[in-house]
């Protein structure tokens, strides 16, 4: 029930070289990855490539410049303005900058981030009673609250009012949408041209709306914005938004920030430390090392930790925040495996043509429900599966899927199930649910038959999507640093992929403190298989294979050289 060997499907080629794009004197190859990026125009490379800033109007928030009225009444009536986030690293970032800016502008501010567990996704009743009876006024709420209309009018009865910023998606029925101030760029009425900023990237918005309202002088107003930059990048990365567009560009910014700032994020730099980070700090130490360590707090404790770490002054907090969290990304990571390795040995009692996997946790033994997310995602990744994790909590059960399925959603697959649950939301790829225990088992019954009939024609077999044909024999410096440009890489725009046919092994060895890391010579160049040396331990000198790549710079000892790093390797007699 593993996925099926990943399938190799190369771009179409270019036939020629666009002659509009002359003047930027783009090698062919780099052409042709534009082009697979959707970008064929001399503007839109221009911008891509930071030739020029990208450019929006504020003014393209239909409601932007209300919400801002709307604060600014409230910071000098003194009132209490409650910052109401997520609990994962977009939220948490997008909470912190924006709290960051009203502090400034001495505004009266507290934060409310949920408990996973005992509050859930958005809004909710209890929380709105606690920060009514604290005497708040007003609620902006950040990456989330779109689909809360019953929470706002509860709040809005209770003498708040309510600001909603989110980037998901709205309910396709206006009437259920909240009925209160939404700056969201993804709703259809928007004309902001980056429809897919993260939470963090709409709250950014809105700083830079509240600071250019203010009196300040404009070099303090940039210097303001500028500062909350390298949270617009961390938590831009973590939410996998396309990094396209304004995103691009706020992620640029954001690392440049990261590493040059003279007075740097205490909290970003423990994190750092305990990630073993040496050097500069790039997307992927923000994927896959920095964002993992922020999200847990949220997954395993509660996401004030995190929000700590990133607002704290105190070197001493920062270290020991940054050390607890390393210690819970260690059990997430331990415990994640330990829910993927019991959903596997289910696999063998489900039915091989299922379209969709369903793994519901152990009555005795609920998952963590933080977790559930990334186990999921695994499985997708493994299976090639769309997959649903469910566990046992207090009110019923909690349910988070992912899926990797092209024109496939699974937002629009639950909300055809709406009357089987509680709350539900979430994008295409990813999606979270509640239910109560007497709506499981009809859940499971139309989620599957709905889930048959609308995968039936697609095809499930996973597939790396590869850029070009580039030989390692036509492979020099220019090619790998106009490759360097193209970064930040991520959701939208991904590395670089590459494959070579046919080409020789002319010499093998291994690497890592387990020699668990396989290198290949091909030519004059080095090819790195990460943590593949046991898979391909059969492999010899002399042997011919064909291998999907991406192409990178090593740089040691002030010398610098293309070198490879493998993604798929098949052997071939040919």
């Amino acid at each position: 029930l593993m996925a099926s060997p990943r399938q190799w499907q190369v771009a179409p080629s270019l036939k020629k070289s666009n002659s509009e794009l002359a003047e930027l004197n783009l090698p062919f190859i780099i052409e042709q990855i534009l082009h697979n990026r959707g970008l064929d125009k001399v503007a839109e490379i221009r911008q891509f490539l930071g030739l020029e800033s990208f450019s929006a109007d504020l003014k393209d928030f239909s409601q932007l410049s209300l919400a801002v009225e709307v604060i600014v009444k409230h910071i000098k009536a003194g009132n209490l303005i409650v910052v109401y986030g997520d609990y994962d690293a977009d939220g948490v970032t997008a909470s912190t900058i924006l709290l960051e800016t009203l502090a400034i502008l001495k505004a009266k501010t507290r934060i409310w981030l949920p408990d996973r567990v005992t509050e859930g996704y958005g809004l909710n009743t209890m929380a709105i009673d606690e920060l009514a009876d604290l005497g708040a006024k007003l609620i902006i709420t950040v990456d989330t609250g779109i689909r809360n209309k019953q929470e706002v009018a509860y709040a809005q009865k209770k003498g708040l009012e309510v600001i909603v910023t989110d980037h998901h998606r709205e309910s396709p029925e206006p009437t259920e949408w909240p009925d209160c101030l939404i700056i969201n760029s993804t709703m259809a009425r928007e004309k902001y041209p980056c429809k897919f900023l993260a939470g963090v990237g709409v709250a950014y918005k809105l700083v830079q709306a509240i600071l250019e309202r203010s009196t300040l002088s404009d070099n303090q107003k940039k210097i303001l914005e500028r500062r909350s930059l390298d949270l617009v990048a961390l938590g831009t990365i973590a939410d996998c938004v396309p990094l396209l567009m304004e995103n691009r560009q706020l992620v640029k910014e954001g690392i440049e920030m990261m590493n040059t700032s003279t007075s740097p994020r205490i909290g970003l730099k423990e994190l750092a430390r305990v990630a073993q980070i040496s050097g500069d700090i790039n997307e992927w130490n923000i994927s896959w090392q920095l964002a993992p360590r922020i999200n847990v707090a949220g997954r395993l404790d509660h996401a004030n930790s995190a929000y700590r770490l990133l607002t704290t002054k105190d070197r001493d907090e920062a270290a020991q925040i940054a050390d607890d969290l390393n210690q819970k990304n260690n059990e997430r990571q331990q415990k994640t495996q330990e829910i993927i390795d019991f959903c596997f040995s289910e696999l063998l009692e489900l039915q091989a043509d299922d379209s969709l996997l369903v793994f519901i946790s152990p009555r005795q033994d609920p998952w963590p429900e933080g977790i559930i997310g990334l186990v999921a995602g695994r499985l997708a990744e493994k299976t090639g599966k769309p997959v649903l994790v469910i566990t046992k909590s207090e009110q019923g059960y909690k349910g988070s899927g992912r899926s990797n399925v092209e024109n496939f959603s699974l937002i629009a697959l639950l909300e055809e199930v709406a009357s089987d649950l509680d709350r539900y939301g979430g994008h295409a790829g990813a999606c979270g649910f509640n239910l109560k225990v007497q709506q499981l088992p009809n859940f499971l019954i139309d989620i599957k038959k709905l889930a048959v009939k609308k995968l039936a024609k697609l095809d499930l077999q996973p597939k790396i999507l590869i850029d070009a044909e580039l030989p390692i024999d036509a492979i020099d410096m220019s090619i790998a640093e106009w490759i360097e440009k193209l970064a930040p890489f991520g959701q939208g725009n991904p590395e670089p992929k590459f494959v070579a046919y046919h080409e020789v092994i002319d010499d093998i060895n291994t690497a890592g403190i387990s020699q668990q890391h396989l290198k290949l010579r091909f030519g004059n160049y080095w090819a790195l298989a990460f943590r593949q040396a046991e898979n391909y331990s059969d492999l010899r000198p002399g042997q011919i294979v064909n291998i999907v790549y991406n192409l990178e710079i090593n740089r040691y000892n002030s010398h610098a050289e293309p070198q490879l790093k493998i993604i798929d390797l098949h052997r071939t007699d040919n």
